[in-house]
């Protein structure tokens, strides 16, 4: 992408949501989870099996919506 297809305002913009979005699912879901009351009875593997399995698909989720945001030159 060319420097004048994409405004400052604009670059700034992504960059933030990229931030929010791997702060908010890589970062702070899988600690809230794993605080819950849905998996503070389960036993401590099975707790992290499943905040470690969804911290993973959220993440391969966001590398992947990178990749294609970046191939339609979205940022």
């Amino acid at each position: 992408m060319s420097r004048e297809r994409i405004s400052h305002w604009r670059a700034a913009f992504s960059a933030v949501m990229i931030m929010v979005y791997f702060a908010v699912f890589t970062a702070w879901l899988p600690s809230y989870l794993l605080r819950s009351p849905l998996l503070s009875t389960a036993p401590r593997n099975v707790a992290d099996g499943i905040v470690a399995a969804l911290w993973g698909a959220f993440f391969v989720a966001g590398i992947v919506a990178l990749r294609w945001a970046q191939d339609r030159e979205l940022i």
